[in-house]
């Protein structure tokens, strides 16, 4: 009887806490579904591999699936860097108003300011401006840039500003940090931004580190989003931004990070290069590059405009060229989901053609579709993605959405040779945006991203003849072709899809 009674009150404990579990799981289910209501996609995914897989589901979740980004797009928006606080904010608030009387002398023409494009992203980007009297330097691969901005930095006289999505430590880091501590010790105020995310492996380099941790007044270098084990979700959020400044007269931007991958160097093996575009500006955008960085600046250091700049950072604009440029960045705080909206006013705007190319194509099905509009509408829209990626599984999942692209009559190309992480729009030959931003559900939602539009001038048809050349380097993807792919593949790209969320 004793031992009956043993028997039951362990079987009544085992499934009072199976109860409580039960209850727990069912309220933490209940919660995804609240926390991604807003979005269908992202919710059905997580709903599926927390009711799957219950306990490494949470797990998951956790690391991945909580990105806070709503809550964090409030909070930057209320501590937003044109808000002034206090005196030290009053005087930046009053140098940046002056900056912007002095841009007003650089409007586009009117055949440019008036035109649908224009009228239409002033429309869904207010806070931005198209500025005449740019110039723009296509520069091919690291190779091609690296040296110039070698140059400009030990060149530089007044201040630097780098920002960097993966900076490694490895021939052509190590070069530029040595550039940036020799031009700090000379006196030039040098600020340096990376992601602690996609610049890890780098903490394990003795010159990495002497560098973060240098006490030089005129060095500093700051991480963004370091992971939390009390915050996991905090590193979704990563900044995907490539920038260098020089003396706020010279900027560079695109897709290129810091990497001897960029480069033909002999260490690097061939089947590790990667070809890139990138771009040298010069003209009265820079300064709209420079607001860019101090925004990044100020969210990741906490510092006050007092010491935060010097006198160079905003120089008085003049003209160099005579390409229309509107930079816009992306992400919480800035130009929400500032990706997203351009691709797809892109889309929409296209009358004739469209060339993308982009490294990771991995887009909702709303933007699938957007697509296939365009070529329905007799838009010739012609997709350029690497033949091999460095990840397989966005080989995979991209291609799960080739089928519905070929049947809508879109035209999709695999490039050959080394993996492309190119990131170009060209529309209709006439204008067009370069910069960090990938045609992936990361970029559109969650990253920060910096991108530029383009119109007038020479670049757009430099840009028209290189993508011409990638395209010329590519094969073109039949519906055939997809539709011969092996079942197992087809599962796989099946499977892998389903990570478009996070992707």
């Amino acid at each position: 009887m004793e031992m009956n009674g043993i028997l039951s009150a362990t079987i009544g404990s085992e499934s009072l806490w199976a109860l409580v579990l039960l209850l727990a799981h069912a309220a933490f289910t209940a919660y995804v579904f609240w926390a991604k209501r807003r979005n269908p996609e992202e919710a059905t995914f997580w709903l599926m591999i927390v009711c799957l897989v219950p306990v490494l589901g949470v797990l998951l979740y956790l690391f991945f699936g909580i990105t806070r980004v709503d809550r964090a797009h409030l909070r930057l928006r209320r501590r937003d860097l044109h808000t002034p606080r206090g005196r030290a904010w009053r005087l930046l608030f009053r140098k940046i108003g002056r900056l912007s009387r002095q841009l007003g002398e650089f409007r586009p023409p009117p055949e440019i300011a008036a035109g649908q494009v224009a009228r239409t992203l002033d429309r869904f980007f207010p806070s931005t401006t198209m500025l005449d009297g740019n110039s723009v330097e296509l520069l091919r691969d690291g190779s091609d840039a690296y040296p110039r901005m070698l140059q400009d930095i030990l060149h530089a006289r007044h201040c630097i500003r780098m920002q960097s999505f993966i900076l490694l430590s490895d021939a052509v880091g190590r070069r530029l940090l040595q550039a940036l501590e020799q031009k700090a010790h000379e006196g030039v105020d040098v600020k340096v931004l990376f992601d602690s995310f996609g610049s890890f492996k780098s903490y394990f380099s003795r010159t990495f580190r002497r560098c973060i941790f240098s006490r030089h007044p005129h060095l500093q270098i700051h991480a963004f989003s370091f992971v939390n084990l009390f915050a996991p979700w905090k590193f979704q959020m990563r900044n995907h931004r490539k920038l260098l400044i020089i003396d706020g007269a010279i900027a560079y931007s695109g897709g290129l990070n810091i990497a001897a991958e960029n480069t033909r160097l002999p260490i690097v093996p061939r089947n590790r290069h990667i070809h890139d575009l990138h771009c040298r500006i010069e003209g009265p955008a820079v300064s709209q590059f420079s607001l860019s960085f101090f925004r990044d600046w100020h969210l990741t250091t906490r510092h006050s405009p007092h010491g935060m700049l010097c006198e160079a950072d905003f120089t008085p604009p003049a003209p160099h060229g005579n390409t229309c440029l509107r930079v816009i960045p992306s992400g919480p705080g800035d130009l929400y989901e500032g990706s997203r909206t351009l691709f797809h006013a892109a889309v929409a705007l296209a009358q004739r053609t469209l060339t993308l190319v982009t490294p990771y194509f991995v887009p909702n099905r709303e933007f699938i579709h957007a697509l296939g509009m365009a070529a329905a509408r007799g838009v010739f829209v012609r997709i350029v993605v690497p033949a091999k990626n460095n990840h397989f599984y966005v080989d995979y999942a991209a291609s799960n959405g080739f089928p519905e692209l070929l049947r809508s009559g879109v035209h999709i190309y695999r490039r050959h040779g080394a993996f492309s992480h190119t990131k170009a729009l060209l529309v209709d030959g006439e204008w067009g945006f370069m910069g960090s931003s990938n045609c992936d559900s990361r970029s559109f939602r969650l990253n920060y991203e910096l991108d530029f539009c383009f119109q007038g001038g020479a670049f757009p048809a430099e840009i028209r003849t290189q993508l011409e050349t990638e395209l010329a380097q590519s094969e073109e993807l039949l519906l055939v072709d997809v539709q011969r792919q092996s079942l197992p593949k087809q599962v796989l790209s099946g499977l892998c899809a389903l990570l478009t969320p996070v992707l």
